[in-house]
C-alpha cells in the first residue's frame, strides 16, 4: 500500500468548485413599425436602396433612422451609431431615434452615452416604459440598483403581471446582498410565469447557500419541467455534497455529464468527492479529464498537485502547481504549496 502523507490543516481547505449561474435581466425587444427584412440578401439590398434615396434626400432622419436599424440588426454598430446621430440631429425629439441611438451604446458598452440617451428618450415621451425597462437593465449593469428597483417598481404599477419585472427586481436585490428580498421577488415571478426556470434557480441558488433543504424542492422543479437542465442537476449535486450526501451528488454529476459530456466542472467535482473517500486514483483521473477539456483549470491542477505531494511525488507535484499558477497568477494556494517544496 502507498504511503500517504497527512494533509496539513491549511491545506485542509475545501476548494470551492461552485459553478456560478450568470443571469442577466432578461431584455424585451423594441418593436419598431418599419419593417426590416430579415433575409440577409434583402437586407443588402434595402441598404443600397436606402443609401440611394440619401443621395437625393439627404435630410431625410427617417432614411437615417431605417438604414440604422438594419445596421443595428447585423451587428454593425457603428455605422448604426453614425446613421442615428444624423437621425437625431434632423429630429432630436422623436423618441424612436434616440432609444435606438441608447440601445446602439449599451450594445458598445459605453453605459454613460447609452443612460443619456435613454434619459433624453424618456424626457420627450415619459411614458415610453420599453425604455424604462432598459435603463433599468443598465443601472443594474452599472450596479445602481437602487435607481434600477425604482425603475421596476414604477413599472410593476402598470404591469403587476409581468414576471419579468419581478425577476429583475429579484436580480438587484440578491447583488445587494438582500437574501429575502430577493427569494420573495424570484417566487413572485414564479407566481406570474410557472415556467421561470431561472427564477426557481436563483431560488433554489439562494436556499442552497444558507444550507436550507427547501432547495432540493425548486431543482426538483426545475428538472420537472426541464428533464436535461444541467444547471439544476448541477446545483442539487453541489447541494449534496455540501450536506454530504456523495452517493445522491455523485449521481447528480454523472446526469450532467450524460446530458452534456463537455461539462468539464462537473468532472472537477466528481473528481472532489473521490478526493473526500480517499479514492486518489480516481479523483486524479477525473481531473485529469476536466484539464483535458480546459487546460487553463487552475483549481484542477492544484488539486492533482495535492494529491502527487501527499503519495511522494513532489516533483510532479511542483510542476501541477505551477500550471495552476500560470492558469490564474493569483491562486493564493497553489502559491503557498509550491512555496513551501520548494524550501
Amino acid at each position: 500500500m502507498q504511503n500517504i502523507k497527512p494533509l496539513s490543516f491549511k491545506k485542509l481547505i475545501y476548494i470551492n468548485a461552485i459553478y456560478l449561474l450568470l443571469f442577466t435581466a432578461c431584455n424585451q425587444g423594441y418593436s419598431s413599425k418599419n419593417n426590416i427584412p430579415k433575409d440577409s440578401v434583402a437586407q443588402i439590398e434595402a441598404v443600397k436602396n436606402i443609401s440611394k434615396e440619401l443621395e437625393s434626400d439627404p435630410d431625410n432622419a427617417e432614411l437615417y433612422y431605417n438604414r440604422a436599424q438594419i445596421y443595428f440588426n447585423q451587428g454593425y454598430l457603428t455605422r448604426a451609431e453614425s446613421d442615428l446621430t444624423n437621425a437625431v440631429q434632423i429630429d432630436s425629439l422623436n423618441p424612436i431615434y434616440t432609444f435606438l441611438l441608447g440601445r446602439v451604446y449599451y450594445a458598445k458598452n459605453e453605459t454613460k452615452n447609452a443612460e443619456k440617451f435613454y434619459t433624453k428618450t424618456l424626457s420627450i415621451k415619459p411614458d415610453f416604459n420599453d425604455v424604462k425597462l432598459k435603463l433599468a437593465d443598465l443601472y443594474y449593469l452599472v450596479k445602481e440598483h437602487k435607481k434600477s428597483i425604482g425603475l421596476l417598481q414604477e413599472l410593476i404599477v402598470l404591469e403587476p403581471e409581468n414576471a419579468t419585472l419581478y425577476h429583475n427586481l429579484g436580480l438587484n436585490y440578491r447583488e445587494m446582498g438582500d437574501t429575502s428580498r430577493a427569494i420573495y421577488h424570484f417566487q413572485t415571478a414564479v407566481e406570474h410565469d410557472s415556467k421561470d426556470l431561472e427564477s426557481m434557480l436563483y431560488i433554489a441558488n439562494l436556499y442552497a447557500a444558507q444550507n436550507n433543504k427547501i432547495a432540493i424542492e425548486y431543482y426538483n422543479s426545475v428538472i420537472k419541467i426541464s428533464p436535461k437542465n444541467t444547471d439544476a442537476f448541477f446545483g442539487r449535486a453541489i447541494f449534496y455534497q455540501k450536506i454530504r450526501l456523495y452517493q445522491k451528488a455523485l449521481l447528480d454529476y454523472r446526469r450532467v455529464i450524460d446530458i452534456d459530456p463537455s461539462f468539464y466542472k462537473a468532472y472537477f467535482n466528481v473528481g472532489y468527492l473521490n478526493f473526500e473517500i480517499k479514492n486518489y486514483k480516481d479523483a486524479l483521473r477525473n481531473w485529469d479529464i476536466a484539464i483535458g477539456m480546459n487546460n487553463q483549470y487552475a483549481a484542477a491542477f492544484y488539486m492533482k498537485g495535492l494529491v502527487l505531494e501527499m503519495q511522494g511525488n513532489p516533483q510532479e507535484a511542483i510542476e501541477n502547481y505551477k500550471k495552476a499558477l500560470e492558469s490564474d497568477a493569483q491562486y493564493t494556494l497553489a502559491k503557498e504549496a509550491l512555496q513551501a517544496l520548494s524550501n
